[in-house]
C-alpha cells in the first residue's frame, strides 16, 4: 500500500513539475516571443546598396558604398553555387522547419570528439534572422531569439525567398555583402559566370571570411575550397570526377588582386556633386547608377603621362623621395595594388632592409634603394612610424614586392574635353589622389601665361584685323595703375629681343608679349574680356593690360573648355560629367542633353585654330610636330616661370596640361612650357591616337584661303620661297599682290 501511494505521489509530483516547467517555458518563449522585431523588413527589403559608375562604353569603373552589395535574383545564382553554399552552411535546409535538431546535436557531437568548434548548428534561417535583425554579440538570449525568430521566418516565407536574401545578405569578406559584389570582389566577374571551383570558393567564405579570404592566407582558403567539394560529393550535387576536375584548377592568387583605382581625381569630382544633389544617404546606399562620360583608355594614358611626366621632372631637378609624414599619426590605410603608387609605413628595420606594412601586407626596401634615391644615411633617417611612397611590383601569397617611388614637388594636371559635346573624357588633378585629394584641374587657380593671348587674338580677328596684319615689336612704356598706384609699365618678351614689323601671325605661333599687350591695347581691354567670358572663362579677369600676358588666376578645366570653342568651331558645350543617373530600379533620375551654342564665329575660330597650328609648325609647340598630325595649340609660361601650360586640340578632342608647385615658386631660369608641359602632353596624345587616323579642322565657308609672305604678310605667289597659305574671314583677304601676278589658292572645302 506503502509502495502505491509512493509510485502515485511521484507521478503527481512529475506531472506537477512538467506543468510548470511547461509555464515556465512557455512564459519565456511567450516572453522572447514579444521582444521578437517584426518581420516588415522581409517585406520591404531594402538593404544598403551601391551606388555603381559607368565609363563612357557603358563598363563600372567605381563604386560608392557603406557595405559593396549588388542585389541579383536567386534565378540568376547558378544552381551550382546554391548547392555549394548548402552542403557547407546546411545541408538538410529544405526538411527542416528553420531550426535544425539533428544538425545541433551533429555538431555538438563533433565539437566534443575535437573540443573544438569545428562544427555549427545555426541553419540558413538562423543566419539570416542574425544578420537582419541581431548584432553580432554572443549570448544564450539572443540565440534563443535568432532561432524563434527563424521558426517565424520559415512559417510566412517560402525556402526561395530565404535563400535568396541570404545570398544577398551574407557577408563574403573584404567589403563584398551579397553573392554578387563577391563574385566581383575576387574574381572581376558576375555571378552567373562563375565555375564550380569559384562558386565552392565563395561557398567557403561566410563560415570565417577573413580566415578563409584567399587574399590574406591563400592556402588556407584552398583548404576551405577542397572541403566544400568534399561536402558537395557527399551530399551527391556533383560527381567525383566534377570534384577532382575543380580541385586541380589552379589556385591563381593574381585573379584575387585589389583592382585598380582609375581615375580617382574624376571620381571624387562626381562624387561631390552626388552627394549635393541626392545627399549622402542616397549615394552610399541607394544603389545609383551614374553614367558618365569618362573613357577609361584615355584616363588611364593621362595618368600615366602624368606619373612619368612628374617623375621625370622630379629626377632632372634633382627632387629625392620624401617622407610623406613623420611617427606618430594615423597609420595608412590604403591598399596595395599591383602597378599603383601607395603609401607604406615603416615596421622595422634589419641591417640592410627597412620593413614596411601597406593595408595588412607586408614588404622590404632595400636601404641602397634609399641611398640610390638621395638619404644619406638612411639607417639613421628612417624609423619606425615613418611613412614612404612605395610602387606595388607583384603580389606574393604571403608578401608583396615594393620599389621606392619617387614622390616629386611639383605637380601637375591634365584635363580632356570632347570640344563638340562638352564631355570630360580624362581628369588627372595630381601626382597621387592618395597624397593629395586637391585636384588640381578644377579647384586650382593659376595664371596661364602666354595661354591666354587667343583670346586676344580671337578678338581682333572678329572685328577684321588678320593673321597677316603688322606690328611693330619694340619698346613701349604704358601708363597703367599697379596695386593700386599710377606706374608705368614696359612689356619684355622672354627672350629680351625686339623684332622690328611682324605678323599678328608670327607674334602668336612665337608668343610676343609686346604683340599681344600692343594688341590688347588696340581692340580693347573690355572686349577681349567679354570674349573670354562668352568662351567659358568664369573666374574674375582683371582689366589691365598685363590681361594679355595671363596675370588672372583661372583654371584648367576654364581653359580647356574655352578653346574647346576654338576646335568646335565656335560652338561651345558646357563640360559635364555624368550623362545620366539611374535609381535601382532603372528609373530615370536625370539626363544630359548637350546644348552647344555658338558664342564665336565659325570664320574668326577657324582663322584662329588655323594660326594655332602654326604655333606646332614653327612655333614654341614645335616639339609636338612630332607627332605628325595636325594639331591647334598654344604653350604658356608666366613671369618667374611659376607655371607652365600647354592646351592643344583636334577637332574632336582638347587636352590640356598644368605643371608647376603647389606652393608657387619657380620652376627655373630658362624653363619654358615647350620643355615641361609639351613632352606630357605628346605622351598622352601618341597612347590615344596611335593607329587612328590623321583629322584636320574642317574650313567654314565664310574664310578665303590666299597665299602671304610669312614675314612681311603680304599677298605672293604660292611659288615665292616665303609663301605660306593663310585664311581669311571673307571681306579681309588681300586684295594686291604685290608681284602683280593673281593669287594661286586652292578653292574652299
Amino acid at each position: 500500500m506503502l509502495e502505491i501511494l509512493r509510485r502515485h505521489l511521484l507521478i503527481w509530483a512529475v506531472l506537477i513539475v512538467s506543468v510548470v516547467g511547461t509555464g515556465i517555458l512557455g512564459g519565456v518563449v511567450a516572453a522572447y516571443m514579444h521582444d521578437l522585431p517584426p518581420l516588415d523588413i522581409l517585406e520591404d527589403y531594402e538593404p544598403s546598396l551601391v551606388t555603381t559608375l559607368y565609363d563612357d562604353q557603358g563598363k563600372p569603373f567605381a563604386t560608392f558604398y557603406e557595405q559593396r552589395r549588388i542585389l541579383v535574383p536567386l534565378a540568376e545564382i547558378p544552381q551550382m553555387l546554391q548547392e555549394a553554399i548548402i552542403a557547407v552552411e546546411d545541408s538538410r535546409f529544405y526538411e527542416h522547419f528553420g531550426v535544425d535538431p539533428v544538425g545541433i546535436l551533429r555538431a555538438m557531437w563533433a565539437n566534443l570528439k575535437c573540443l573544438c568548434r569545428a562544427e555549427g548548428g545555426s541553419t540558413i534561417t538562423q543566419q539570416l534572422a542574425k544578420v537582419l535583425f541581431f548584432t553580432p554579440e554572443k549570448s544564450l538570449s539572443r540565440k534563443v531569439k535568432e532561432a524563434l525568430l527563424a521558426l517565424k521566418i520559415e512559417r510566412t516565407h517560402s525556402k526561395k525567398k530565404i535563400v535568396e536574401l541570404y545570398f544577398n545578405q551574407i557577408y563574403f569578406g573584404h567589403g563584398a555583402y551579397g553573392i554578387e559584389a563577391a563574385a566581383q570582389t575576387y574574381f572581376k566577374k558576375s555571378v552567373g559566370a562563375l565555375n564550380l571551383a569559384e562558386a565552392a570558393m565563395l561557398a567557403g567564405l561566410p563560415r570565417a571570411p577573413n580566415s578563409y579570404s584567399p587574399i590574406l592566407d591563400p592556402e588556407r582558403a584552398r583548404k576551405r575550397r577542397h572541403h566544400v567539394l568534399q561536402r558537395m560529393l557527399q551530399e551527391q550535387f556533383i560527381t567525383a570526377e566534377q570534384a577532382e576536375a575543380a580541385t586541380a584548377i589552379p589556385f591563381d592568387t593574381a585573379a584575387f588582386a585589389q583592382a585598380k583605382n582609375v581615375g580617382s581625381y574624376f571620381v571624387e569630382y562626381v562624387r561631390q556633386y552626388l552627394e549635393e544633389k541626392y545627399g549622402t544617404y542616397g549615394v552610399y546606399h541607394r544603389g545609383l547608377k551614374v553614367y558618365t562620360t569618362l573613357n577609361l583608355a584615355m584616363q588611364e594614358a593621362a595618368e600615366q603621362a602624368i606619373k612619368r611626366g612628374l617623375v621625370e621632372l622630379g629626377k632632372q631637378q634633382g627632387h629625392q623621395p620624401k617622407l610623406v609624414s613623420r611617427r606618430g599619426g594615423t597609420p595608412a590605410r590604403n591598399q596595395a595594388v599591383v602597378g599603383e603608387t601607395a603609401e607604406a609605413t615603416v615596421t622595422g628595420r634589419t641591417a640592410d632592409r627597412v620593413n614596411v606594412e601597406i593595408g595588412g601586407d607586408q614588404a622590404e626596401i632595400p636601404l641602397a634603394e634609399f641611398k640610390e634615391l638621395g638619404f644619406t644615411n638612411p639607417e639613421e633617417a628612417i624609423k619606425a612610424g615613418d611613412r614612404v611612397f612605395v610602387r606595388v611590383l607583384k603580389r606574393d601569397e604571403k608578401r608583396i614586392r615594393v620599389t621606392l617611388a619617387t614622390a616629386p614637388e611639383l605637380e601637375g594636371a591634365l584635363l580632356v574635353l570632347d570640344p563638340r559635346q562638352g564631355g570630360i573624357k580624362a581628369m588627372v588633378g595630381g601626382y597621387d589622389f592618395q597624397q593629395s585629394k586637391f585636384n588640381r584641374a578644377v579647384q586650382a587657380k593659376r595664371q596661364p601665361g602666354s595661354a591666354f593671348k587667343p583670346f586676344v587674338y580671337a578678338t581682333a580677328f572678329d572685328i577684321g584685323l588678320t593673321p597677316a596684319t603688322t606690328f611693330e615689336d619694340s619698346p613701349v612704356t604704358f601708363h597703367t595703375t599697379i596695386n593700386g598706384k599710377p606706374a608705368d609699365w614696359s612689356p619684355e618678351n622672354f627672350d629680351k629681343q625686339f623684332r622690328g614689323a611682324i605678323t599678328l601671325r608670327q607674334g602668336l605661333e612665337h608668343s610676343i608679349n609686346v604683340v599681344a599687350v600692343k594688341l590688347l591695347e588696340q581692340v580693347g581691354v573690355h572686349r577681349v574680356i567679354r570674349t573670354a567670358q562668352r568662351l567659358g572663362i568664369k573666374s574674375q579677369l582683371r582689366p589691365e593690360y598685363g590681361l594679355a600676358l595671363g596675370v588672372s588666376e583661372v583654371s584648367l578645366l576654364e581653359m580647356v573648355s574655352a578653346y574647346g570653342v576654338f576646335a568646335a568651331g565656335g560652338y561651345r558645350a558646357e563640360p559635364y560629367a555624368i550623362k545620366r543617373v539611374l535609381d535601382n530600379k532603372g528609373g530615370i533620375l536625370e539626363e544630359w542633353f548637350p546644348d552647344p551654342q555658338l558664342v564665336l564665329r565659325p570664320e574668326t575660330a577657324f582663322v584662329l585654330t588655323h594660326v594655332l597650328k602654326g604655333v606646332v609648325e614653327r612655333g614654341t609647340g614645335k616639339r609636338a610636330k612630332a607627332l605628325e598630325r595636325p594639331f591647334a595649340a598654344k604653350t604658356g609660361t608666366t613671369d618667374f616661370s611659376t607655371d607652365v601650360w600647354f592646351i592643344g586640340s583636334t577637332p574632336s578632342l582638347v587636352a590640356g596640361v598644368w605643371i608647376g608647385y603647389d606652393t608657387k615658386r619657380s620652376l627655373g631660369p630658362t624653363v619654358t612650357s615647350g620643355l615641361l608641359a609639351v613632352p606630357i602632353w605628346m605622351d598622352f596624345m601618341r597612347a590615344i591616337l596611335h593607329g587612328e587616323p590623321p583629322e584636320d579642322f574642317p574650313v567654314p565657308t565664310g574664310v578665303v584661303p590666299s597665299y602671304v609672305n610669312y614675314d612681311s604678310g603680304a599677298p605672293v605667289s604660292r611659288d615665292d620661297p616665303g609663301a605660306i597659305l593663310e585664311y581669311f574671314v571673307r571681306g579681309t583677304e588681300p586684295r594686291v599682290v604685290t608681284s602683280h601676278q593673281p593669287v594661286m589658292a586652292p578653292p574652299v572645302q
